[in-house]
């Protein structure tokens, strides 16, 4: 190495290029590699100019909300040995130990604890279910935000870890439904629901609902006019406003509003036949049906609303 050096570095125009990028050091003129794998010993606080815009680097692992300290925390590790990989003596054995003790305890408040024991949750839920990294990061944000805004008073952690998640995936528009959450969360239907309602309207999250994509499939399928379809289009609509929807079955709110509008252009369609098609039961169509009536109520003079 040192015979290279003295050859390359002999012409006093010839100087040595750094590559920052692939950690390496080689030689402007013939291009041998003379040091690689460098370590960037660079501080945080440096700023780069690039092109368009100023970029900073970070030293160590990426800063993510889906864990408690968001990977900025130090950690005093368990195992006794020095940064050479030399043993502890007794004595300095029992100061590192008082010193992960007092350091675990003032991590560790209330409001953290909690953030640990939901992102354990939420980390396990999210590899069962297969959703990916962005998702796992959205619903990490919506857990923060309802705790600073304390809407997890009141709820269990699982409930409202798993309402973040499917709130997520809703966002995303990642196809994972009510039924898939709340089996792998093992909780019931009813309260991931109830939860999800509640983030939806504290934290006033944007949820695309996609009620109006079944409105023509279920309509082809029962054989009714255009006019009823278009119909049923205005009754959602009126509906997503008051955001009564959030939390309901899309397909069972699509089927109601067919049944409501065929009502109004005198066309026989059963909720049996509704029911068949759609694979939703008799009796939540009639359920999302009453919660439908006051809207349609505006478009159809006939209906009864004591029914």
């Amino acid at each position: 190495m040192r015979q290279i050096l003295e050859h390359c570095f002999s012409d006093k125009h010839i100087s040595p290029i750094t590559d920052v990028n692939a950690g390496e050091i080689f030689c402007s003129y013939c291009g041998i590699v003379l040091f690689e794998k460098l370590v960037d010993r660079s501080n945080e606080s440096n700023m780069f100019m690039n092109d368009n815009y100023i970029d900073k680097t970070q030293n160590g692992p990426p800063s993510k909300i889906a864990i408690s300290d968001m990977s900025k925390s130090s950690i005093i590790s368990k195992r006794n040995f020095d940064a050479r990989g030399n043993k502890l003596l007794a004595k300095n054995k029992i100061h590192f130990s008082r010193l992960r003790f007092w350091d675990s305890r003032s991590k560790r408040n209330n409001k953290e604890k909690n953030q640990v024991r939901a992102f354990t949750i939420l980390d396990a839920y999210a590899s069962k279910l297969n959703i990916p990294e962005n998702a796992r990061e959205q619903a990490a944000y919506i857990y923060r935000e309802a705790m600073k805004k304390n809407i997890i008073r009141g709820s269990s952690i699982s409930s409202m870890v798993a309402a973040s998640i499917y709130a997520a995936c809703k966002q995303l528009d990642i196809p994972r439904s009510v039924d898939e959450v709340s089996e792998i969360a093992n909780m019931k239907r009813k309260l991931l629901s109830k939860t999800y309602r509640r983030l939806v309207k504290n934290l006033e999250l944007k949820i695309i609902s996609l009620e109006i994509d079944y409105i023509s499939k279920i309509a082809s399928s029962v054989a009714v006019s255009e006019k009823t379809s278009r119909l049923a289009h205005k009754i959602i609509d009126d509906f997503k406003k008051d955001r009564i929807h959030v939390g309901k079955n899309p397909i069972g709110i699509a089927g109601a509003s067919i049944y409501l509008s065929a009502i109004n252009h005198n066309e026989h369609v059963p909720m049996a036949k509704i029911s068949k098609k759609t694979n939703i039961s008799i009796v939540t169509i009639r359920k999302i049906s009453k919660l439908l009536k006051p809207f349609a109520a505006k478009y159809i003079k006939s209906i009864d609303l004591g029914a």
